[in-house]
């Protein structure tokens, strides 16, 4: 086996990329799949549990409406910068080092609100912390999408973010066990020490996480990213990996390196087409996927109870939503790789478009139900494939700064700005209209995405992401 100390050498890292990407789910790849999912579940539970502390200290706090509203999105504004740091980061010095430091901080930082009940105390932690979580959120995506082969590449990162969704219902859950079986003093503390248990993992991840192994090809680590491929190749049970080089992964390669040498290439090569279009077309998407999801996840008790549920009856429905979407996040990989991943998009969109639309007029509060949960099912799949279809739009030299400016500006867009003005356009202008601007937000990215977008049904992550 010929040793690939030279990343220069194009056709060599083509060798063990085109190696790497025609291998199955391996051992390897599988425990690194459970891994991201339990830092994605650990991330879930931080980020949701606030909802549920608020429940519990408000009024024993005598908390005012704008502190309320403070502490509820201090951790969403770290996560704004966070996310938009990680991703020139994460190019720069590794995926995994990103990783491993924003579990370590929203851990210790989680941990830290418990210390005191002075509100100004626990938002500065909580901002902290949203730094830390931004730092958490897009990686996960870069390591499946870089490790994983074209045949499995969406279905997995599909399966695995459907955790994620799942993961918003831990904090209730934990919420229950503790109040009412708790002290008062102890019950917002202990929620909050869950929230920094995650730092206990690092020591089992920094071992068992393996590096992006195009980002060591890139960055002059072939020998690592070789003794990875070779290990994944005995797991698979492949015995000789040479001779798997395709030329046209070879020129991409080529490409990609001749790219990289140049001085300040990738600090403007966003600015540029193509991709600059593609940037934006990825923004577009998550924006709308983000819009939805909160719609689902943080407004959808208050709107059904608007509709004459009880709070009880309110959350279960709530719970019935997040299933389905649950669902629907787990089967859009599949399908993406099957029908391509534009007419998956087309499908969603248009069963999104249908649910809200339908929900928008519904007569009454069971129905109302049912239409939530179709478009739960359509609007949650879409954030998978939100992260799958950015991932693919760049090459590893810009794929990190490229997901985290999209997942910061498409949360500020999609989080804040949209879902930050449903309470307002719900007391305007009706319980319906929310849903009416959900299901015309996906219209608009209809046309771009299906005209402009290219198919990468097929293609290795390089490939895709070439220039």
């Amino acid at each position: 086996m010929r040793q690939t100390n030279a990343v220069s050498d194009p056709v060599v890292t083509a060798d063990l990329l085109g190696r790497l990407d025609r291998l199955p789910m391996t051992r390897t790849a599988r425990l690194t799949t459970v891994l991201l999912i339990v830092v994605w579940v650990a991330e879930g539970f931080e980020a949701g549990i606030i909802g549920p502390i608020l429940l519990i200290v408000k009024a024993p706090w005598h908390l005012t409406s704008q502190s309320t509203a403070q502490l509820g999105v201090a951790s969403t504004l770290g996560i704004l910068v966070g996310a938009a740091l990680a991703g020139r980061l994460a190019d720069r010095y590794g995926r995994k080092v990103v990783l491993l430091c924003g579990i370590t901080l929203f851990s210790v930082f989680a941990a830290a609100c418990a210390v005191s009940s002075d509100i100004g105390w626990i938002m500065a932690m909580r901002a902290l912390g949203g730094l830390a979580l931004g730092a958490v959120f897009p990686i996960p995506y870069l390591l499946l999408s870089e490790l994983l082969g074209k045949r499995s590449r969406a279905s997995v990162i599909a399966t695995a973010s459907a955790m994620l969704a799942l993961s918003y219902i831990i904090p209730q859950l934990a919420a229950l066990a503790v109040i009412g079986n708790t002290p008062f003093a102890w019950s917002w503390r202990i929620l909050f020490l869950i929230g920094g248990l995650p730092v206990l993992a690092i020591p089992f991840v920094h071992r068992y996480l393996p590096e992006s192994p195009r980002w060591l090809l890139l960055n002059g680590r072939a020998s690592q990213a070789q003794a990875l491929v070779e290990r994944m190749e005995r797991e698979a049970g492949y015995e000789d990996g040479d001779g798997v080089v395709h030329s046209g992964t070879a020129g991409v390669v080529q490409a990609e390196y001749a790219a990289y040498s140049e001085p300040g290439h990738q600090a403007t090569a966003l600015l540029r087409q193509p991709l600059l279009g593609r940037f934006a077309l990825s923004l577009l998407i998550c924006a709308g996927a983000t819009a939805s999801g909160y719609v689902v996840v943080v407004y959808a008790p208050t709107l059904y109870a608007g509709m004459g549920l009880s709070n009880h009856e309110a959350l279960l429905a709530t719970a019935a939503l997040i299933a389905g979407g649950v669902v629907g996040a787990m089967l859009v990989g599949s399908l993406a790789d099957r029908l391509g991943r534009k007419k998956t998009f087309l499908i969603y969109s248009l069963g999104a478009v249908a649910g809200y639309s339908l929900l928008a007029i519904s007569p009454n509060a069971s129905l109302s139900v049912c239409f939530g949960i179709l478009s739960a099912f359509f609007s949650t799949g879409m954030v998978p494939f939100s992260r799958l279809f950015t991932a693919e739009q760049f090459p590893t030299r810009t794929r990190g700064t490229a997901a985290g400016w999209v997942e910061s500006i498409g949360r500020f867009i999609g989080g804040v700005l949209i879902a930050g003005s449903i309470p307002y356009v719900q007391t305007t202008w009706g319980t319906g209209a929310p849903f009416w601007i959900i299901s015309a937000i996906f219209l608009v990215c209809l046309g771009p995405v299906m005209f402009r977008a290219r198919e990468t049904k097929g293609m290795s992550i390089d490939q895709a992401g070439a220039v």
